[in-house]
């Protein structure tokens, strides 16, 4: 269960803790790093009822975007940029996704080659299905979120650095250098075809994926300082069709 503190497990790996100095939350923007580019509007993000949404909205804002929490399925098509968010259990966002109708709306979307991106669980969602539950995901990738090693503490909960393979996708086109982002989940992606980033917490797991405009990170963005401002920025400039 992500973002669920309950019940550590096996304590091997020390907590990984990014440098200080340019990392901490809550530290100003520079906005000639990390602001969005000017005329970009609004960003939709999906509310299906689950999840504190205020620090996603708040990050939004400082990269000069207008958030609007949608809470009606047909309201998407109206919004270039949609965020699908989603903390706790994957089975309990599953259902509740299929509940509110965003089901369809989410699906007919990413058909039409529209940018979405998944976080959290929101990414998971994105997958066939998670080992934490029996209720389907969206099937937009294909693959199988798995429980995590229980060689290291769970759920996962701090900061770890990201590893990429070769060149950076444009997601990251605003990090340079390391990039620490903060993690909190007991259930990751082992393998995808899709992945642009990856965590070693134990094993190797997908932190980030990318098919065209369909974007998903493991990670929370709006809890990442600065690092995850960035990463945030690069996926929201991204162009829609065609990326």
């Amino acid at each position: 269960m992500d973002e669920d503190t309950s019940a550590l497990e096996r304590v091997m790996l020390p907590e990984r803790r990014p440098p200080a100095q340019s990392q901490r939350t809550g530290e100003p923007c520079d906005a000639g790093s990390m602001s969005a580019d000017p005329g970009l509007g609004e960003v939709a993000i999906v509310d299906y009822g689950i999840g504190n949404l205020g620090s996603l909205a708040n990050a939004l804002e400082r990269l000069e975007y207008r958030p609007v929490l949608v809470d009606e399925p047909q309201r998407l098509v109206d919004f270039d940029r949609v965020i699908l968010p989603g903390v706790g259990h994957f089975g309990a966002c599953a259902l509740r996704v299929r509940q509110t109708g965003f089901e369809p709306a989410l699906v007919e979307r990413v058909q039409e080659g529209r940018w979405l991106l998944g976080i959290c669980v929101g990414m998971q969602l994105l997958f066939e299905g998670s080992d934490e539950s029996e209720i389907p995901g969206l099937s937009l990738l294909s693959g199988k979120v798995e429980r995590m090693s229980k060689v290291v503490r769970l759920p996962e909960m701090q900061w770890n650095q990201l590893v990429f393979d070769g060149a950076r996708h444009p997601v990251f086109a605003r990090s340079s250098g390391d990039v620490w982002v903060y993690f909190v989940h007991s259930y990751a992606v082992r393998e995808s075809q899709h992945a642009i980033a990856w965590e070693d917490y134990g094993l190797r797991y997908v932190a980030a994926v990318a098919k065209g405009p369909l974007l998903g990170v493991q990670f929370h963005p709006e809890k990442s300082g600065k690092s995850g401002l960035r990463v945030l920025a690069g996926a929201l400039n991204l162009e829609g069709e065609g990326v």
